[in-house]
């Protein structure tokens, strides 16, 4: 986000005041963290009352939710957009594309799956879009599967599993702890791909994916 507040508030109109507010809470978020949004701080920023803000978002709580269903739903169309042809190339690459999002928008990340003010059930619209961007993994984990590029386990514990790594890499990764995948590609391919075959990604097993 860049600008003062008082920029801010020439560059929003009152045509469609829940899209104002949610892009400018976006643009807060990824520069502070949620922590920094306040719902009467934003009324202002815009020019309008709390109470006409408050007519379209109840509470903080809210409009925090709405902004990890823009992740999740920006989540899921990442994951999408890999090529599903080859089963275990697309499992690596949607794993890879995870890590990418959460290095992108690591604060919007942080909001998705935080769970500290955004707990399931409260929030059906955050649920809906949670499970889609879930239902991408689970369907390409089964693929994999499928093809025998997976060694025959339920699909619950292995898409358990593959979250798991993906959600810890990314976390770990975010929070400075290990090299930024941009930097060194090369360890988040091989940490995803410890969970396919316990290898490294130079087997024969990914060569022959890799090249076919």
């Amino acid at each position: 986000m860049s600008g003062s507040p008082s920029t801010l508030k020439t560059t929003y109109h009152h045509g469609d005041l829940p899209q104002q507010v949610h892009q400018l809470a976006l643009e807060i978020l990824r520069e502070h963290g949620d922590t920094a949004i306040s719902l009467r701080a934003l009324a202002k920023q815009i020019g309008v009352s709390a109470p006409a803000l408050y007519r379209h978002y109840s509470d903080r709580e809210s409009l925090l939710a709405e902004l990890a269903v823009t992740g999740f739903e920006s989540l899921r169309e990442r994951l999408l957009a890999v090529d599903p042809s080859r089963p275990r190339r697309a499992l690596l690459d949607i794993g890879l594309v995870y890590v990418s999002f959460a290095q992108d928008e690591p604060n919007l990340y942080r909001l998705m799956f935080g769970g500290r003010v955004l707990p399931k059930g409260i929030h059906p619209r955050l649920d809906t879009a949670g499970k889609g961007a879930f239902q991408v993994l689970e369907d390409t984990i089964a693929r994999a599967q499928q093809a025998g590029y997976i060694k025959p386990m339920p699909l619950a514990l292995m898409t358990a599993a593959a979250w798991s790594q993906v959600h810890g890499l990314s976390q770990l990764t975010i929070d400075g702890h290990l090299p930024d995948a941009k930097v060194a590609p090369q360890l988040a391919e091989g940490v995803l791909s410890l969970l396919l075959d316990g290898s490294l990604p130079d087997t024969e097993q990914h060569r022959k994916d890799t090249t076919s």
